[in-house]
């Protein structure tokens, strides 16, 4: 996962009470998974505070990098919230299905690299979600692959919950429209963690990402493996996929189209949430900065007329195109 530098205008937060916790929870607990048991708490809060989330849309509404940005379907409908070079928070947007289906995988099984997430469900039905041993036995030949389930759950039943750093895990699609606010650190601190947010190495980076690949110094700075797997089931076990070429096809799928699902998601999120700031809305459609598709929307939103619910891409970029909970426990061997 790497961590995007989009700092323009959170200084709107940041003398907010809940990021000034957060950063001294951060400077307090050096232990990474410390400071996500200590700041799991505020996640929730944030989430339920509607003036807190008026300004997060504020924050990222007046951010030219959050307007002017590319929409693909590999960066799923999201806020900004708050970033420095040790953590960042967002939110992000998990359209339900049209016909919903229980058990339809969202996507590969996949681990975040280094890095540690703590989720808050704050809006909607929640997802399910399986867990997965770090230890993945992959066959480089075949890339056959054995993997293990360690835990099952909904976000009903956790509506606050850790994933480590390395740990495989799977998001099933939700019932109905679900939001979820995340606070995401890597897994301990390193001396080269603020070269993350350098704006002359940022545009190197590929570069230099290559060089620390030739040198085997990927964890020293912690970014990810040269060779990043997600896996799917097959039968009685499962398959590597190579994460770049896994993600290729949603990379690509950019345009008005794609541009207009996402702001759409978004804009249907803040009327079902009610988090309608009419002024503020207003001053966006007469501004020239503000891209030409966000204004219908925000017209909606500002006259009460209801914004049409977007829904999930079902299929994911595998050979079955899909694949459901059934198929996940009997390539473990395990029961449900």
């Amino acid at each position: 996962m790497q961590v995007e530098n989009n700092t323009g205008m959170q200084h709107i937060l940041e003398s907010h009470p809940y990021i000034q916790e957060v950063l001294n929870l951060e400077k307090k607990y050096v232990d990474r998974s410390e400071f996500h048991r200590n700041a799991e708490h505020l996640l929730a809060k944030m989430g339920a505070d509607d003036d807190f989330l008026k300004l997060v849309i504020k924050r990222n509404f007046e951010d030219k990098g959050f307007l002017d940005q590319k929409w693909s379907l590999y960066n799923i409908p999201f806020f900004y919230i708050y970033e420095t070079a040790d953590f960042y928070l967002k939110i992000h947007f998990f359209p339900g299905m049209k016909e919903f289906a229980p058990g339809s995988a969202a996507h590969c099984i996949h681990h975040h690299n280094n890095y540690i997430l703590t989720t808050a469900a704050i809006f909607g039905s929640g997802y399910e979600t399986l867990l997965f041993d770090k230890n993945v036995v992959i066959n480089p030949n075949t890339l056959d692959a054995q993997l293990k389930i360690t835990k099952h759950f909904t976000q009903q039943e956790f509506p606050v919950h850790c994933i480590d750093a390395w740990e495989p895990h799977l998001v099933f699609n939700p019932q109905k429209f679900s939001a979820t606010l995340q606070l995401w650190t890597p897994d301990q601190k390193r001396v080269t963690d603020n070269l993350r947010v350098n704006p002359f190495l940022k545009a190197i980076k590929n570069p230099l990402r290559k060089l620390i690949y030739a040198l085997g110094m990927e964890k020293n700075f912690g970014i990810a493996s040269k060779h990043t797997y997600q896996w799917y089931p097959q039968g009685n076990h499962f398959k590597a996929i190579e994460e770049n070429e896994y993600f290729e096809p949603t990379r690509n799928a950019v345009g008005p189209e794609v541009n207009k699902y996402s702001f759409q998601t978004i804009a249907y999120f803040i009327q079902q949430r009610n988090i309608i700031d009419v002024n503020f809305f207003e001053s966006l459609i007469n501004s020239s900065l503000t891209p030409d598709y966000y204004k219908p929307f925000l017209l909606d939103l500002i006259n009460g007329k209801p914004i049409q619910e977007t829904f999930c891409k079902e299929s994911i970029n595998i050979p079955q195109k899909t694949y459901r909970i059934e198929d996940v426990y009997s390539a473990t061997g395990q029961s449900i």
